[in-house]
């Protein structure tokens, strides 16, 4: 799309410097190679927080380059203390919160919408994501073949990132890119900025990165990545599923144009991905758990439309290879198409699922196209077909808008999102439509959200909370940072209100938050107090647990919310909160708590747990999930975790081990071990079955 030239010149600019094949640096953390001298050189980055545009407490270069293959990035860090450098975490994607870190973002259409991140640690942590245009956030689920390594020394500690153009999505032509880089020391709070290094502005706002000109003729070979897979499974004391077997399958990725990617995928599996977190539902509306597979996540920022929502979404890629029971449904095979050209953005994914006891075999499909116009807006339709959880036809198609104009006064930001969709399912049609309008600054921001989802509204690969309602949400909150207070840095005000109604305009549930306070301190820990006020209304009776059923009803209730979570810079951190008040026609109690100890970067544990008591005319009854987990991390290519966890309402025991050896970028091995127990009245355990699985991936580029 090109830089906006009013916008550039008060932005920093970079111009790469292209070395030779044979000149390319090692990536081993040491920047004696000769290519880091002639390499551009950023000799100082800005504070953003605590203190905007202050001078940086401590030293940091950059330094980059580029060859035809590859984007060269290399950090020296200088510390006063270097015995205080944080270090303790070195397992890939891990949160690294507690460590000191760099971050380069890169945003190669210059749209302001979507980019990479990349990160590492003195340890050579790696950690890699995308930046969407519905998240403020990075999605730390993408993971790019990239190389990075680092070091700690007497004057603080070294990174080297080298980032294939393969892995990347970027213009064919283009006269620059976005970039911006970003440190972060944990013992002080402070986080520094080359561009933008200002508190109302995040590092992801990628309108605010510098410049980067320079780069030109990077190659990418044919642009075809195979990457095939091997798997052994073993199953016993699971009834008809115990013996063992083997499969065969992988995913062809073909790169059409730098900017448009293919990927075909056969006898698809995902033992490798990661449990879902155990919980409770105390709602009485169906719970959202998140994708986790890496084909569904690789580009899926191409298929987001509308709201980002846990309620609503029109396409939600965990419907398809899970049952209503989470259980897999095989998938035979599917394509994909994402990508850019020029100012359209393509998103295509078809499935074709294999048939089980309760499912015949399916076909199902999705299209999501983009076009943007001008700098600020952007024009989206949307169509899927298929029920991958049921046997009926289902149709989905929509239409959005959305503006993100990031000068909307001065330097602040204004977002608004404007959506429809339309379902037919089985004959029945419904809409669902809603807009947006966020204002994401500091110190002051606000959100006001409407949207109204149809009964007869079924999305068969998209997600529905509430159908039957309209809804109402709007929240406002200050932040302030008091020189003047030497134990606080910040704290923050606000206040939020949801309504939401049935198509009759009946109120079906009111939530006020009536003031959210939240305190920071210098060092990091943090406060927070949220007190609540609540709404239900029942037209049906609601069984919220066995046997303690909830009459039709007005329900009005009040409670309180406060907690803390200390700073994860110390090697043991912890998080802690207490709920106390009335809840629907009774009482309930309960705390929250969550402790992590990374005695080294070689191993860690956490532990948590979540208790509620609850006293109702209808019955008492209590609720407690626990979870316990480690981690042995003996290099940043090797990780072994085990995660416990267990509920008293399922009275199950769920053990995940889940060993991962990384033996280059793009070559993977996996042996995980999945055991189930039933925790009987006298505490002993009787076996729910065991599941292991080794798989072997490699990817071959051409």
């Amino acid at each position: 799309m090109g830089v906006d030239t009013g916008r550039a010149q008060h932005l920093p600019s970079l111009e790469a410097v292209r070395i030779g094949a044979d000149e390319a640096p090692r990536i081993d953390g040491d920047l004696s190679d000769p290519a880091w001298k002639k390499a551009a050189l950023i000799s100082g980055l800005t504070q953003q927080y605590p203190i905007e545009q202050a001078s940086p407490t401590e030293r940091t270069e950059i330094r980059l380059c580029y060859d035809e293959r590859n984007l060269y990035v290399a950090f020296r860090c200088y510390d006063s203390e270097p015995d205080r450098i944080n270090a303790s975490i070195m397992q890939r994607d891990q949160s690294v919160g507690p460590d000191d870190y760099v971050a380069v973002l890169l945003d190669p259409f210059e749209t302001g919408r979507e980019g990479f991140y990349f990160r590492l640690n003195a340890n050579g942590a790696k950690g890699d994501g995308r930046i969407t245009e519905l998240s403020n956030r990075v999605q730390m689920d993408w993971d790019a073949i990239w190389w990075g390594d680092g070091r700690k020394d007497a004057e603080g500690w070294t990174v080297e990132f080298a980032i294939p153009f393969r892995s990347l999505s970027f213009p064919k032509e283009s006269p620059s890119w976005r970039i911006n880089f970003n440190r972060w020391i944990p013992r002080k709070q402070e986080r520094n900025r080359w561009s933008a290094a200002y508190l109302s502005r995040r590092f992801t706002k990628l309108d605010d990165a510098g410049i980067l000109t320079g780069l030109s003729d990077m190659k990418r070979g044919l642009g075809v990545d195979v990457k095939p897979y091997a798997l052994g499974q073993w199953n016993s004391g699971t009834p008809d599923k115990d013996g063992s077997n083997s499969e065969f399958g992988g995913d062809i990725f073909w790169q059409i144009t730098p900017s448009l990617t293919s990927t075909l995928t056969f006898n698809t599996d995902f033992a490798e991905a990661e449990v879902d977190d155990r919980v409770v539902n105390l709602t009485r509306f169906p719970l959202f758990f998140p994708e986790k597979r890496d084909f569904f996540l690789e580009g899926s920022e191409h298929f987001e439309f509308g709201p980002y929502s846990t309620s609503l979404r029109a396409f939600h890629s965990r419907n398809i290879g899970l049952s209503d029971e989470r259980e897999k449904v095989p998938i035979l095979g599917g394509f994909k198409v994402t990508g850019r050209q020029g100012p359209v953005g393509i998103g295509i994914l078809g499935t074709a699922l294999d048939g089980t006891s309760d499912l015949v075999e399916d076909e199902n499909f999705v299209t999501r196209f983009t076009l943007d116009a001008g700098r600020f807006s952007r024009f989206g339709v949307f169509a899927s077909g298929g029920d991958p959880r049921g046997n009926g036809e289902n149709e989905v198609y929509g239409i959005d808008y959305s503006y993100k104009n990031p000068h909307f006064i001065e330097e602040q930001t204004l977002e608004v999102n404007l959506y429809e969709l339309m379902s037919e399912d089985d004959g029945d049609s419904g809409h669902a439509f809603g807009m947006e309008v966020d204002y994401p600054n500091d110190p002051i921001q606000w959100r006001i959200d409407l949207r109204q989802i149809d009964e007869e509204f079924r999305p068969g690969l998209g997600f529905v909370r509430r159908p039957g309602t309209r809804r109402g949400q709007g929240r406002i909150e200050k932040t302030w940072y008091p020189e003047e207070i030497d134990w606080i840095q910040k704290y923050e005000f606000g206040t939020s209100y949801e309504l939401t109604t049935t198509l009759d305009n009946e109120v079906e549930s009111m939530e006020w938050e009536v003031i959210e306070f939240q305190l920071e301190t210098p060092i990091g820990d943090e406060w927070f107090l949220f007190p609540q006020i609540s709404r239900e209304v029942l037209f049906e009776n609601f069984e919220i647990s066995d046997g303690v059923v909830l009459a039709p009803g007005d329900y009005r209730f009040n409670d309180l919310v406060l907690g803390m979570e200390t700073s994860t810079s110390r090697p043991v951190s912890f998080e802690l909160s207490g709920r106390l008040g009335e809840f629907w026609d009774g009482d309930r109690w309960g705390v929250e708590g969550e402790v992590e100890w990374r005695q080294s970067k070689y191993f860690g544990v956490e532990t948590g747990a979540e208790f509620d008591s609850i006293d109702l005319p209808a019955g008492e009854f209590e609720v407690l999930v626990g979870f316990a987990g480690f981690r042995v991390t003996p290099t940043p290519r090797f990780s072994w975790n085990v995660l416990a966890q267990w509920d008293n309402v399922s009275d199950e025991l769920g053990i995940n081990s889940r060993v991962r050896w990384i033996l280059a970028p793009g070559k993977d091995a996996y042996f995980v071990v999945n055991r189930g127990y039933d925790v009987l009245d006298d505490r002993s355990f009787r076996s729910l079955g065991t599941e292991t699985i080794a798989k072997l991936g490699w990817t071959f580029r051409f």
